[in-house]
């Protein structure tokens, strides 16, 4: 190889080797920048860590304060913790406070201490099987349903016959077989009774019972 010829592969080389760094440095700042034309970054492609969701917590639904009837939810199945059909001595030590009397010992007996309300849960004397009525009477024309046990639609103590019917359209009248009271009666016989007395458009008592009616008297 002549002198030229070698001068030309030194130049050739020498370009190869300029030529491979700038590649290098373009190819790094590439690497290192990946903002798009216009200044706007592109979207990573590296996955976000997964967030976790957070565990639902759940409150208890707080049960019937023995002490506090009038906090008490009325239903066709019973009244605050006493239910229809329980045996008597553990309705009993649901409202340990309730008392009972020697001569009508299927009965427990609570008063308000207002002397406004007045209520009881019984068995049949006759025939014992659970309890099979319980009852809660105002005492005065003043009371509202917030003094007392009421439905889950607020119906108690107080209410008038148009609000009773306005929560429970299907009520059916009846007149009670003892004495002058009217009767709504909401579901079948043997559920919730609401009793005026006569010539009053307001409830006087509200009574869940597996009976056909309220029973006039409960210790006679």
């Amino acid at each position: 190889m002549n002198g030229n010829s070698k001068r030309n592969a030194a130049r050739l080389r020498g370009t190869a080797m300029v030529g491979a760094a700038l590649l290098a440095v373009v190819l790094t700042g590439c690497a290192s920048d990946s903002t798009a034309p216009g200044g706007t970054p592109e979207p990573s492609l590296t996955s976000a860590a997964p967030v976790e969701s957070a565990t639902p917590t759940y409150t208890a639904t707080p049960t019937a304060d023995a002490g506090d009837p009038a906090g008490w939810t009325v239903s066709e199945t019973g009244v605050g913790p006493i239910e229809l059909g329980a045996e008597f001595e553990e309705a009993r030590a649901e409202v340990p406070a309730w008392t009972v009397e020697d001569a009508c010992s299927w009965t427990a007996f609570w008063n308000d201490p207002d002397g406004t309300v007045t209520a009881y849960f019984a068995e049949d004397s006759e025939a014992p099987d659970g309890v099979a009525t319980i009852d809660v009477a105002a005492l005065t024309d003043a009371v509202v349903p917030e003094d007392a046990p009421r439905t889950a639609e607020g119906i108690g103590l107080g209410s008038t016959s148009e609000q009773v019917h306005a929560a429970y359209p299907d009520a059916v009248e009846q007149t009670a077989t003892v004495g002058d009271a009217t009767l709504l009666r909401v579901g079948e016989p043997g559920t919730i009774f609401f009793t005026f007395q006569a010539g009053s458009d307001v409830v006087s008592a509200v009574t869940v019972t597996s009976r056909d009616e309220p029973p006039y008297e409960v210790c006679g």
